[in-house]
């Protein structure tokens, strides 16, 4: 058992892993940024990475030039790359605290536990991107760590010495995540030079200039990576918005600072709390999924209290307390200086999606505080335990809650691009694609276009991107210049160049569990429940960049499989039947769906096989569907009643048509007219 104690702590932090982000890794996927770099690192390679890169942190970006053609569109291996080095980063803080306070090692372990289950971060399961954020964190770590090793173990100074340098220059030159953070290593350095710690050279020299000589290589570099930073690269993301404010009004941009500072550090290190103690409601989570979240939330906290219980004697000297101020002061000073960043370009701190990632440059400060107030009262060990284990499962069990949207919104993505890809069976090239703001939080338009084009084009490896997909509600007035017909428009992605008309518009509305509609601007003008941008953009709105033949790809590692055999595919395909004019297909695709007992979660489902009803002279379903279609809401009565105007202006002459129509326009009320609802739909606030 002596044997194996050594392993119990990474093997305990390992677990928290598991519990907090390895439960549900098989049914993860890609998310935001992860389409993106992956569609461009299987497109263009390293030369599009490069290319995307060069205009913020292209150090950073050579490190997916490594990784990208090794684990590919592999995304279960992509989350046990991201949790693998979430674990690291736990493990050299681990290492850190250990050498700084030796004789604490149970504070460096909870420290470490408390960092790798921040409640305050939520986007671990953002695979592609995060575990690339997560080597950099381990590797500024571990030169922390290789730095007090240094001067923990004389003989080996030059080596940990020369590899801290290395691993801190990579921090600096990626990221500016904990560029700021880079500050704390001169104090660590005076806290062990006053704990024994010693230099192989100048022990005569008083403290403070021992310390300047242990971090001058460090100070080097920090310096020297400033300067590139200031004066030869310039980030094309971030602005350096409080440097305008301080030239415009210097008092008023630092009283804003001063307020920045405090609130952030009280966010970080307090409100975040909110985030792990959130009890979900059944509506977040079903009643199996309930009972698992409360068993992750025990093994969680169990697991603090058996590691506890094995690791009794490595507890801390209770009669050394001249230490507790130690981890205060520092984890204060990291609050400081690690909101930098977020403060310079004046962004704000959130505990939601995707503000969220910012919170990682407060993480370590936000631990030491936290951990040093827990160990300041002198308590008993056995309730300072539980006052930990608690919130370390409650902090386990909200990771868990993350992992349940982030398996749902993978779902819905690839719902969405199988129901794209049977109406959308091809695309012209130059098309755009306007939707409403999906009910997905962790894509946006941008990640999506990268997966449309993965879809529609996967054998482009031109520098022109075929297609794009743009939220109006968002876009309009950027790179949608208008909502008029044949405006030129361009994205530049940064590894390629998209070019089109808005004339190659298509609009689609899509809400589970209703199916991907492709909006019919004829019918859907008085569509109330339609967004109020994407209401906006029906003069954009057509068909004619819809091919009916084409191939789509949809890689089953990302997209998943799905089976024919359900209404959804039987309505895109009668819809693109509909668009085509072929009415007996649409009529035969409408036998297979309704046979099927499921039912249309949306009335405007209807429409299609209506008009197919009337074109082939069955009026008495036509009218079976009209009743059931316009009996949901008065809204559906209106446009039931423009797709039978259509029918009536298509359709050839008979007394059978017109009396359908007059049967119609009577129950319906067609010609009265009709006042539009006081309340309008609205798109989603923008994450």
């Amino acid at each position: 058992m002596k044997r194996l104690r050594p392993l119990l702590p990474p093997a305990f932090l390992l677990g928290l892993c598991v519990l907090a982000y390895a439960l549900w890794a098989w049914r993860m996927g890609w998310y935001w940024d992860d389409f993106p770099i992956g569609w461009i690192a299987r497109t263009y390679g390293s030369e599009g990475l490069a290319r995307y890169f060069s205009t913020n942190r292209p150090i950073w970006g050579l490190l997916y030039r490594i990784t990208t053609p090794l684990l590919g569109t592999h995304v279960v291996a992509w989350q046990a790359f991201a949790i693998f080095w979430r674990w690291v980063s736990g493990l050299a803080l681990w290492w850190l605290l250990r050498l700084v306070w030796p004789r604490r090692r149970d504070f460096a372990l909870w420290t470490a536990a408390f960092v790798l289950v921040y409640p305050g971060f939520s986007q671990q399961f953002i695979s592609l991107v995060y575990s690339h954020f997560m080597i950099v964190l381990s590797a500024f770590l571990a030169s922390l760590a290789l730095t007090v090793d240094a001067l923990r173990h004389p003989r080996r100074f030059w080596l940990s010495s020369g590899l801290a340098w290395a691993l801190g220059l990579m921090n600096l030159l990626c990221m500016e995540y904990w560029f700021f953070l880079e500050l704390v290593r001169p104090l660590l350095i005076w806290v062990v030079l006053g704990d024994g710690g010693r230099l192989p050279f100048g022990s005569s020299s008083s403290r403070f200039k021992q310390t300047f000589l242990a971090w001058l290589p460090g100070m080097v570099n920090f310096l020297g990576v400033s300067l590139w930073r200031l004066f030869f690269f310039h980030s094309a993301v971030y602005d350096t918005v409080l440097l305008d404010m301080i030239q415009a009004d210097p008092l008023r941009a630092l009283t804003h600072l001063a307020g920045r500072v405090v609130h952030d550090a009280w966010f970080t290190t307090v409100q975040v709390w909110q985030n792990a103690f959130h009890i979900p409601t059944h509506e977040e989570l079903t009643p199996n999924l309930m009972r698992v979240f409360w068993g992750v939330v025990a093994a969680g906290a169990v697991s603090v209290l058996g590691v506890a219980w094995l690791t009794r004697r490595q507890g801390m000297d209770e009669d050394q307390r001249s230490w507790f101020p130690q981890p205060l002061w520092i984890g204060m000073f990291c609050l400081l200086v690690g909101g930098v960043p977020a403060w310079m370009a004046d962004l704000p701190l959130r505990l939601t999606f995707h503000f969220d990632r910012l919170n990682l440059s407060f993480m370590l400060g936000a631990a030491l505080v936290t951990l040093g107030l827990l160990y300041l009262p002198p308590l008993p060990r056995w309730v300072r335990v539980i006052l930990l284990a608690v919130p370390l499962g409650f902090c386990v069990g909200y990771q868990y809650q993350q992992a349940i949207v982030y398996i749902r919104d993978w779902n819905v993505m690839q719902r969405m691009f199988w129901q794209m890809s049977w109406r959308m069976p091809g695309l012209k090239p130059g098309a755009v694609l306007l939707s409403n703001e999906l009910p997905v939080r962790h894509y946006s338009d941008n990640s999506l276009t990268a997966a449309l084009n993965w879809v529609y084009a996967p054998d482009n490896r031109t520098r022109q991107m075929r297609y794009v997909l743009y939220y109006p509600s968002i876009r309009l007035g950027i790179n949608l210049p208008a909502l008029k017909k044949n405006l030129p428009l361009e994205l530049d992605y940064l590894a390629a160049t998209y070019q089109g008309n808005t004339s190659l518009a298509v609009a689609f509305y899509y809400s589970p569990p209703a199916c991907l509609r492709v909006i019919d601007p004829f019918v859907e003008e008085g569509n109330y429940t339609l967004p109020k941008y994407l209401r906006k953009a029906l003069p954009l709105a057509g068909t004619e960049a819809i091919l009916a033949e084409g191939e789509p790809y949809l890689p089953p590692a990302l997209f998943g499989t799905q089976s024919n055999q359900n209404w959804c595919y039987y309505f895109e395909k009668a819809d693109l039947a509909r668009q085509m004019g072929d009415w007996a297909q649409v009529v035969a695709l409408g036998e297979a769906g309704f046979a099927l007992g499921d039912y249309p979660n949306d009335p405007l489902e209807r429409f299609p096989f209506i008009e197919a009803y009337a074109h082939t002279g069955d009026w008495e379903r036509a009218l079976e569907q009209t009743r059931l279609a316009a009996g949901i809401a008065p809204v559906y009565e209106v446009l039931t009643c423009r797709l039978w105007e259509r029918i009536a202006a298509e359709v050839p002459f008979s007394p059978e048509r017109d009396a359908a129509v007059q049967s119609v326009k009577q129950a319906l009320r067609c010609d009265e007219p009709r006042q539009e609802p006081v309340q309008e739909s609205t798109e989603e606030e923008t994450p």
